[in-house]
């Protein structure tokens, strides 16, 4: 596998930037920082050491309401993260599923935005 094409960043559209934060800080433990280098409002998403970062962005055109990419959060506690994420407004979309042995399982919620955040675990 080539190097030069690992996945370097992601974004995610919302509508309320500070009730995004506080959901994923609470949800996940990340952190946010406002971004001083860019012309619109846009916070950089710190998701641990080691791990890919990315950034928060508001929705304002159209093309911003759909979404065409599902990023995958590694955790142990696929059910207890579900049920967190419903707690603090989100929507259970798929429980937990296994893929295969070898492979683990996923599931799929929506964020306070609409966005679809899958959870994915080796066991």
């Amino acid at each position: 596998m080539s190097p030069q094409h690992h996945i370097g960043w992601f974004e995610l559209y919302v509508n309320d930037f500070e009730k995004s934060k506080d959901f994923f800080t609470q949800l996940f433990g990340w952190e946010f920082k406002l971004s001083q280098s860019s012309d619109v409002p846009y916070w950089n998403i710190f998701t641990g050491e080691g791990s890919l970062d990315g950034g928060l962005m508001k929705k304002v055109v159209p093309e911003h309401s759909g979404q065409s990419v599902v990023l995958y959060v590694e955790t142990d506690k696929i059910e207890e993260t579900l049920e967190k994420a419903a707690s603090l407004g989100g929507k259970i979309e798929t429980w937990k599923t296994m893929i295969s042995e070898k492979a683990g399982h996923f599931a799929l919620f929506k964020d306070i935005d609409g966005n679809v955040i899958g959870l994915w675990s080796k066991s």
